[in-house]
């Protein structure tokens, strides 16, 4: 009965969505009347083709570039190249862009920009930067396309005659580069003042942009009611303005957000439009292959191998013919892993695992790279911002001090009050030069963590790529050689029960290395539970070695401390007891935080051997550099108690704090 009512609603929806789209459809086919009416002016002809071929670009996509072309000839012939013909050829660059050809849109989007200037189109300059920062987001220079679009925005902003839509898509741009970097708050912060602006313009095509933007930010921070929200009101806009591209990939990506939450019926039905081509869409192979990804996906879940095999099927054949996007088929290799594991093909199941291991690790390594860029771009951007700041600052400044000598000439008579105006000014002027010099400083610190973070991401990587290849490595050959010998058929029945109780134990053990890896990267006890949880969790590690005994006190300690903290007294607490395990030789060691009157201290001591602490704090090693950096960040002071051949050394480190609410 589910099955019935699940396939009578998609037809009702079908029905719906292409009454919708059939007024679209009649508004096209107005434009193109007016384009064909000889008795019209050139300029109104042509605005009219150029409002249809940008429309094309999203709704008929295979049959767009041929009209655009045919246009630019026409345009050509009849009006040389003027104004009129740049814009068209504008659309031709929007074409690329959107089908990726991003070499060949970025040539079109340049020679439109010199014309523009050469000219002196404003209108047009203002599009052309912000189409060559949609360029250079689509190629992942984050850097290159915020200056671009900071450039549009600032030409618009310039404008007095400028209108709130020659500006949004500038706004809501910047909104996506933020989100390509991870800063989701800045970002939504864009996209709602986008939204907004939209809305009030009765936009359909940008609030379906701007919802669909939404909806990724909340997902990605994993609120997914709001996330779901704004998926629908992105579908229901799309529909409206005839946009097919965004109304499928919107409908995939709210598949697999219903996939995730176990809801099947509604994320496969999602998935099932997003790949219906009766509108006369036809999805890109990225887009293909991520459906049919999600879609293998939920069928395991539901046990349906047979269904999930023919999407993965699908998506392999995607694969073949696009092999560049190999990067983007982690699912689907998952998937087929699962398949064959369900179906009883272990080495099929097997040969996919292995291709989904290498790809994740190569995907690893080049989110790692991205993220070091991402990382400088951030740190870029605060260093924009600031400047900014400073530049309103002297322009506030040279504005108020021409107001004064204004006043002052006017009204001789208030020369008293005047001076103390002045000296109250000078006062906050003094103050907002002092705020910006501290952000400077926290510039730079915040620089000091990026170069430390940087070094120490590179030795966690070697260290953690030896980790695998020595620990996963045997564990894998040894795995391989069992179900060998299981699908043996001379393999007696005792001999394969035991075969079966090795591999186990290789899974166990596989199990206990993986949970090594990731507690080195992050315990999840620090960010579910806190700080003295993750401690204590460390001492019992150390501790079950009966070698050296940790203990961990506290003394007015709330139950969580701020999450940066946390994560930085932990690294220090991790840091120096490494230290003292390798080189102190100690029994004991004791470990104290306390908080009393805003101020905390962390305190550890162990009955070691001593040292020179000016050697080591002069050593270039990246341990003690760590310690410093986040001592730093906690705006604390670092002390170091020891001396060669004295038994027992302390750390100290007391820091400013404040319990901020919830």
């Amino acid at each position: 009965m589910k099955k019935l009512y699940s396939i009578s609603f998609l037809f009702i929806f079908l029905v719906v969505t292409s009454l919708a789209l059939g007024k679209q459809q009649s508004r096209a086919d107005s434009l193109e009347q007016v384009f064909q009416n000889q008795n019209l002016s050139d300029s109104i002809r042509y605005r009219a083709i150029q409002q249809r071929t940008f429309s094309m670009i999203f709704s008929d996509g295979e049959e767009a570039k041929p009209k655009i072309q045919e246009v630019l000839k026409m345009a050509e012939k009849e009006l040389g190249k003027s104004r009129i013909y740049f814009e068209i050829l504008q659309n031709l660059g929007i074409y690329y862009d959107v089908h990726q050809q991003t070499d060949s849109s970025l040539i079109i989007f340049s020679q439109i920009l010199e014309e523009s200037q050469k000219q002196g189109w404003k209108a047009l300059e203002q599009r052309s930067f912000n189409n060559l920062g949609m360029n250079r987001l689509n190629s992942s220079d984050y850097k290159s396309a915020i200056d671009y679009f900071s450039k549009s925005l600032e030409i618009s902003r310039n404008d007095p005659n400028a209108l709130e839509a020659n500006f949004v898509s500038s706004i809501s741009n910047l909104g996506l580069a933020n989100q390509e970097l991870e800063l989701y708050d800045q970002a939504i912060k864009y996209h709602l003042e986008a939204l907004e602006i939209r809305e009030r313009l009765k936009d359909p095509n940008g609030i379906a942009i701007s919802s669909a933007n939404l909806g990724i930010c909340y997902r990605l921070m994993g609120e997914e009611e709001r996330a779901e929200k704004y998926y629908q009101q992105a579908i229901e806009n799309a529909k409206t303005a005839e946009n097919k591209v965004l109304f499928h990939r919107v409908h995939d990506n709210l598949g697999a957000l219903y996939i995730g939450q176990k809801n099947y019926e509604k994320g496969l039905l999602m998935l099932t439009i997003a790949l219906d081509d009766s509108d006369g869409f036809t999805p890109d192979p990225k887009m293909e292959l991520s459906i049919v990804s999600n879609a293998a996906t939920g069928h395991i879940d539901l046990g349906q191998t047979d269904k999930a095999l023919e999407f993965a099927n699908r998506g392999l054949q995607v694969l073949d013919e696009n092999p560049e996007l190999v990067n983007y088929s982690l699912t689907l290799k998952n998937a087929l892993a699962k398949i064959y594991f369900r179906k009883g093909d272990f080495e099929k199941g097997n040969a996919y695992l292995e291709e989904y291991v290498e790809l994740n690790k190569k995907v690893f390594n080049e989110e790692n790279a991205k993220l070091l860029t991402d990382l400088q771009v951030r740190y870029d951007l605060e260093k924009k911002e600031n400047q900014i700041a400073l530049q309103q600052s002297e322009i506030l400044e040279q504005s108020a001090i021409l107001q004064r000598n204004y006043f002052g000439f006017a009204a001789l008579g208030l020369l008293l009050l005047m001076l103390g105006g002045t000296f109250v000014f000078y006062q906050k002027q003094n103050k907002r030069k002092q705020d910006l010099l501290l952000k400077d400083r926290k510039l730079k610190v915040n620089e000091a963590y990026i170069q430390a973070s940087i070094e120490s991401q590179e030795q966690e990587r070697r260290r953690m790529a030896q980790d695998l290849h020595d620990g996963f490595g045997q564990y894998i050959s040894a795995l391989r050689m069992y179900v060998s010998q299981l699908k043996s058929n001379q393999a007696q029945e005792e001999l394969k029960t035991e075969l079966v109780s090795r591999t186990d134990l290789v899974l166990d053990e596989m199990s206990k290395e993986i949970s090594n890896v990731v507690y080195d990267l992050m315990p999840a006890t620090l960010i579910r539970f806190g700080l003295i949880p993750a401690l204590e969790d460390l001492a019992h590690r150390i501790n079950a070695g009966q070698k050296v005994h940790l203990d961990i006190s506290t003394e007015n300690l709330p139950n969580r401390m701020d999450e940066l903290v946390e994560i930085n007294l932990f690294r220090i607490c991790q840091e120096w007891i490494n230290n003292v395990l390798k080189y102190a030789q100690a029994h004991q060691i004791s470990l104290r935080i306390s908080q009393n009157h805003g101020t905390a201290q962390l305190q550890i001591l162990d009955d070691g051997n001593g040292f020179d602490a000016g050697i080591f704090k002069q050593s270039k090693r990246n341990g003690w550099r760590n310690i410093t950096t986040r001592t730093e960040l906690l705006n604390g002071k670092l002390e170091l108690f020891t001396q060669p051949g004295q038994q027992g050394t302390e750390l100290l480190v007391t820091f400013p704090y404040v319990q901020h609410p919830n």
